[in-house]
């Protein structure tokens, strides 16, 4: 299993980003995936990270879709290829309603349509083709990318529910994956896989890209009170909460999304359990850490974009505790 991390951190922005991707490299990681959805952007820090190592392998988890035109898309990410001599991968997924209605203020509907076109694009605009396009959600009319294309960026997939996973196998060159536990990710590879065998494609070669959420060398009892508050925020988007409702937590994701709803925070709050926590987040003692992501690799996880977090009192603190942690990951 490819051994990554999540970039930016909100510990290393500005001139404290070099930090975090040199000690990566340095300590052997092999990878580093950015994410958007309401702070940074996801092509930025991948530009950044480019330039200070040539081993790492760069990825975006992911771009949504819906708030950016293809032809945008593939400018950014031909540009931060090229780069990185070809060490990038576009992921692409569809973002929740919240982020891209709510916040971003773009119709959000017919997702599976607005992926499927969008890579369509992305494909022929790859190949240095002059597109025109009138697809039911992706139009233009003439665009050619006025950039020399060494290396065609991959496109992998973000996906949860059954037609967006078999939709990976059978589009994309990848899938990326969140918030699963090794117990639940067979059922969800069997779809991805199924997509890859109707496109012709040898599922043997599928690599997925798992983003978890840890605290190496945390206290325990602070990590899983603040992670069950990070978990909460997340079961009680209707997306998600149905994801976690496929995924076997079909009684705490109702109850918390009800009780949410009705206004009482601290009922849904309470409703997620230890054991939910426990298996969706990664912490505690370093070689504890080390044995969960051997059960993700068995699972069938190839490569990760761990997530690193400290709750030290300072911001300095909580850097030193997280390279710490970086270094320490790597060498259990």
């Amino acid at each position: 299993m490819r051994l990554g991390l999540t970039i930016p951190s909100d510990l290393f922005t500005n001139t404290h980003f070099p930090e975090i991707v040199r000690t990566a490299d340095r300590c052997g990681y092999t990878d580093a995936w950015s994410y958007e959805s309401f702070s940074s952007d996801a092509f930025a820090p991948i530009a950044a990270a480019a330039m200070l190592t040539d081993r790492m392998r760069f990825g975006c988890a992911i771009i949504p879709v819906f708030t950016r035109p293809a032809p945008l898309i593939a400018m950014s990410a031909v540009t931060v290829n090229e780069l990185a001599g070809g060490r990038f991968i576009l992921g692409l997924g569809i973002s929740t309603p919240n982020i891209v209605e709510q916040w971003m203020g773009v119709p959000f509907n017919k997702p599976v349509t607005q992926v499927r076109e969008t890579v369509e694009a992305l494909r022929a605009i790859f190949k240095g083709e002059k597109v025109t396009m009138k697809g039911a959600k992706v139009k233009m009319d003439g665009f050619r990318l006025d950039l020399p294309i060494t290396n065609p960026p991959k496109i992998y997939l973000g996906a949860q529910g059954a037609k967006m996973l078999r939709l990976a196998g059978e589009i994309g060159d990848g899938l990326i994956t969140n918030f699963i536990t090794p117990e639940t990710v067979g059922p969800m590879l069997d779809h991805t896989r199924e997509g890859m065998r109707a496109a012709g494609k040898d599922p043997s070669s599928l690599d997925v890209v798992c983003r978890i959420m840890c605290a190496v060398d945390e206290d325990e009892n602070v990590a899983r009170t603040l992670f069950r508050r990070a978990l909460t925020a997340y079961v009680t988007v209707p997306q998600y909460n149905n994801f976690f409702r496929e995924i076997g937590y079909e009684k705490e994701a109702t109850i918390a999304i009800d009780s949410w709803n009705k206004g009482d925070r601290k009922k849904a709050l309470e409703t997620i359990p230890d054991e939910m926590v426990e298996k969706i987040f990664m912490f505690g003692p370093a070689e504890k850490c080390r044995k969960r992501l051997d059960d993700y690799a068995r699972a069938g996880i190839t490569t990760t974009a761990l997530q690193f977090s400290s709750f030290a009192r300072t911001p300095e603190e909580r850097r030193a505790k997280v390279l710490k942690a970086i270094e320490r990951l790597a060498t259990v």
